[in-house]
């Protein structure tokens, strides 16, 4: 095989990412017909001449990734050549997608996650009907076992709640713990002081899998209003105001295990402000991420906190939530604004 032309190609694995998938070979010696079929549905189909390393299909992921984003987990089939696609936007390099798996949740935080009581912390897993298991430290030094929630369950996902309330022990202190599944271990460090968040962001991550993240710096608004003017029988109104209300948010000190992982919420495609109800975290608005600067170094000094823009993605800017009546932030702000 001449590798000068392109060093991608390489047969199907059982198991393959979506951003990974290599340029395919099929070897002809005269005029075949390649399909390509998606959970049993074709979405190519022509006949090709070979030469001289073959047929090659390039780019073949730019083909199956829409379907990967929208259902997850496809079932791929190339002339004879199988395998099942997960949806990844990440690249690992020559790490398998098999392997990543067995041995990861679906994420690409590498390292603990700061999380605080009262938040909602949710744990995908690729696979369905795996147990997973939780242990909790305390202040005290000792530790004890639960056994975890499911939140939610499809065909080839699993998302479990890992939420800090859920491992309470009466007279004792959270200060810590260990999600266990399978193979896969996620560890957490709670922060004592529970700080206000704002605002609370659910976004799709690199797998398409949702996660949460809680902003802790600076959060302010600044609504700016575009107006068209003209005379209307002698009398000069406003015919047409258009209002953009831009929110500036800081995210607070970071780890640098959180600050690499950051990173999937600023290149996410769906992102959606969270409110806080009574204690219960619930989706709210769409958003948009307008600008980020997610800029850090390997100084040991330095400690990350990027800041970002972001507007409601809907055209009515002009969003009244009744429920929190009285607030200047509808999303967030528990406690400030009592």
């Amino acid at each position: 095989m001449d590798h000068s032309i392109n060093d991608n190609i390489r047969g199907l694995r059982n198991i393959e990412f979506s951003s990974m998938l290599p340029d395919l070979q099929i070897i002809a010696t005269g005029k075949t017909l390649v399909e390509v079929s998606i959970d049993g549905e074709t979405v190519f189909s022509e006949q090709m001449w070979p030469g001289d390393n073959g047929i090659v299909l390039e780019d073949l992921r730019d083909l199956v990734e829409p379907y990967c984003d929208a259902r997850q987990t496809v079932e791929l089939e190339v002339n004879g050549q199988h395998a099942t696609v997960v949806c990844c936007h990440a690249d690992f390099g020559e790490e398998t997608a098999e392997h990543y798996l067995q041995n990861h949740f679906l994420s690409i935080l590498q390292g603990q996650k700061l999380t605080a009581l009262g938040r909602l912390e949710l744990l995908p897993v690729q696979g369905t009907g795996e147990t997973a298991t939780c242990t909790a430290i305390y202040s005290d030094g000792s530790s004890a076992t639960f056994s975890v929630d499911t939140w939610l369950e499809k065909n080839h996902f699993t998302e479990y709640d890992v939420s800090p309330s859920n491992f309470m022990t009466t007279g004792k202190t959270l200060i810590g713990y260990t999600i266990s599944v399978g193979s896969r271990t996620q560890e957490y460090e709670l922060d004592l002081s529970a700080p206000d968040c704002a605002p609370i962001l659910i976004f799709e991550n690199s797998f398409g899998m949702e996660e949460v993240f809680y902003c802790t710096g600076l959060h302010k608004v600044d609504p700016t209003y575009k107006r068209l003017s003209s005379y209307i029988g002698r009398i000069q109104r406003n015919y047409r105001i258009v209002e953009t209300r831009a929110f500036h948010a800081n995210t607070g000190p970071l780890t640098m295990p959180m600050a690499n992982w950051l990173d999937d919420l600023f290149r996410s495609k769906y992102v959606r402000v969270a409110n806080l109800y009574d204690g219960m975290i619930t989706p709210g608005k769409e958003i948009l991420i307008t600008d980020s600067k997610s800029e850090y170094s390997n100084d040991d000094a330095e400690i990350p906190r990027f800041t970002f823009t972001y507007q409601y993605a809907q055209s009515n800017h002009n969003v009244v939530d009744l429920r929190r009546a009285g607030r200047i932030f509808d999303n967030t702000f528990d406690n400030t604004f009592n």
